[in-house]
């Protein structure tokens, strides 16, 4: 019994750290400000009605800026990936993630260049929109593309050109970003700007202050621009929120068999504790009629309900460190597996059995050597 509550509680305490730490990690953008138009792709909109639904965003007085992309906090948008071709390396090149993004997406989303620039209109061959299928275009990728296209460092990978055929050339580094669940893996990504709206994109506008009256302004222009198309619209936190749900329930559960494990634990050895204390109610009177203590019967019986307790660590060390382990592996971002989570559980399950047999201890010291020298 007391195995499974040590494995209980070691799992609870791993699982409340991870969610803890995912809902607080670093995604590589900043998450405070950001209402995602989850709609914006839809095909009853065309590229007019975009158009001026933006410029419409763009007045709302607390919006500092606003972009499009096909990727945007969430998830939404499209995932496509394309092979490209390295200078010197034979085949089609490593498989990259491509993602579309309009004007101020990097200054939108706060992502942190780490080297070289991030895209501007200044550059004309910034601009993909009519140069996409013939390349000779910059991009920007992530921190992961880095060693993927075979470059030492993001310094390294500036001013290179890649993608054979289709020549491409680098620009900037940026970082990694997290759109969606810390259980996807962060994949090498470049990044391609088209001034005009790349198809499905999703508007993403930054804001400042109550987010209330931002969605307000935005459900007029929608109404206004959409009529009676669905409008779709989320801050980042509500967005990230879907992603936290089931391993937060799945943490109150494992707490909840914690709980009851640790209860049956403690029903079954005050039981055990009763039944003993009272099989050994004569030898406690010898023991003390030969001049032993009252804290030295305490001793004694605490110890010898403290060794089974112990060894329940044997077994439940090993069993919470393979499950947890598995666990912790269906996460590309995760906390490290620390003798901490062990060692709290074991001394919390120590301290629960002493003070559970602390009680019968204590009475069975206090017995009167010669009432328990006659009790039969």
């Amino acid at each position: 019994q007391f195995g499974l509550s040590i494995a209980f509680m070691i799992g609870t305490a791993v699982m409340m750290a991870q969610t803890s730490y995912v809902r607080n990690a670093d995604l590589g953008f900043e998450r405070e400000g950001l209402l995602v138009m989850s709609t914006f792709n839809d095909s009853g909109l065309d590229s007019a009605a975009r158009g001026t639904l933006m410029a419409r965003f763009r007045e709302i007085p607390q919006v500092a800026s606003v972009t499009s992309a096909t990727m945007a906090v969430g998830g939404s948008g499209s995932n496509t990936g394309e092979n490209v071709q390295l200078p010197g390396v034979p085949g089609p090149g490593p498989s990259v993630r491509k993602i579309d993004v309009g004007e101020k997406f990097f200054e939108t989303y706060g992502i942190e260049t780490l080297a070289g620039r991030v895209f501007s209109p200044e550059f004309g061959r910034d601009d993909a929109t009519e140069t996409e299928d013939e390349g000779n275009f910059n991009i920007v990728i992530n921190r992961n593309a880095v060693p993927v296209m075979g470059f030492e460092s993001p310094e390294d990978a500036i001013g290179k050109v890649v993608g054979g055929g289709r020549p491409r050339t680098i620009v900037g580094v940026v970082d990694n970003v997290r759109y969606t669940s810390a259980r996807a893996e962060i994949g090498p990504t470049f990044y391609v700007y088209k001034s005009e709206l790349p198809d499905f994109a999703i508007a993403t506008l930054k804001f400042t202050g109550d987010p209330r009256p931002v969605k307000e302004a935005v459900r007029a222009a929608w109404q206004e621009s959409a009529g009676p198309l669905p409008l779709g619209m989320e801050t980042s936190d509500e967005r990230l929120e879907m992603f936290y749900q089931d391993d937060e329930r799945t943490a109150r559960l494992f707490a909840i068999g914690a709980g009851l494990a640790v209860l049956i634990g403690v029903v079954g050895l005050w039981g055990l504790a009763s039944f003993n204390t009272a099989r050994r109610t004569k030898e406690i009177g010898i023991r003390k009629s030969l001049g032993a203590s009252a804290s030295d019967i305490v001793k004694l019986l605490v110890g010898q309900f403290l060794r089974p307790v112990i060894i329940a660590n044997l077994i439940a060390w090993p069993l919470a460190y393979y499950a947890m382990r598995t666990w912790l592996a269906g996460f590309d971002d995760r906390i490290a597996l620390s003798p901490v989570f062990f060692i709290g559980a074991s001394v919390i399950a120590i301290l629960v059995a002493v003070l559970t047999v602390l009680g019968q201890s204590l009475r069975a010291s206090r017995t009167a050597p010669a009432w328990a020298l006659r009790h039969d």
